[in-house]
């Protein structure tokens, strides 16, 4: 029985070597432990290289993930609460456009002592402390836009009168 013997191969031709040798005697390739190190070495870092951009790949491609589901969770909750505040019930539109009506009559009173409307709600609440600022269904102050004919009351969820 012949004792078969793993003869090591060139890295360039794959030819068996016979003998430890600096140079293969089929391609010429250098054979030097220095030369087959730096082969090795070369492909290992290839494959570092590999390894570390599919895992930075994939980290990437996880925080997008995350980024989306938490900004579509952000929007749907958003949503819900904006839907909540716009659909007004009754009895609080009615209080609303009560309040809105109130402080077109204290523009008007106003008008009437001091020859001009008032630039702003503030000014007007000073004139009348009794009148309501804010939306009873949304808690957001009205607001007033005067012009030389006419004043409107802006209330953010039921419109202007």
């Amino acid at each position: 029985m012949i004792n078969a013997m793993n003869y090591p191969k060139c890295p360039s031709c794959g030819h068996e070597l016979l003998d430890r040798t600096d140079q293969c005697p089929f391609c010429g390739s250098d054979l030097s432990r220095r030369s087959l190190r730096s082969a090795g070495a070369q492909s290992n870092h290839l494959r570092k290289i590999i390894v570390l951009v599919a895992v930075m790949m994939a980290i990437s491609g996880a925080a997008f993930t995350f980024f989306f589901a938490m900004n579509g969770r952000e929007n749907a909750a958003g949503k819900e609460k904006i839907s909540e505040q716009v659909i007004p019930s009754e009895a609080n539109a009615q209080q609303c456009f009560e309040n809105m009506y109130r402080i077109l009559d204290a523009e008007d009173e106003y008008m009437d002592q001091n020859g001009r409307y008032a630039d702003n709600i503030d000014e007007l609440h000073q004139f009348d402390s009794a009148l309501d600022l804010v939306c009873p269904e949304s808690g957001m102050p009205y607001s007033i836009i005067n012009t030389k004919q006419s004043v409107q009351v802006i209330c953010p969820v039921h419109g202007e009168i």
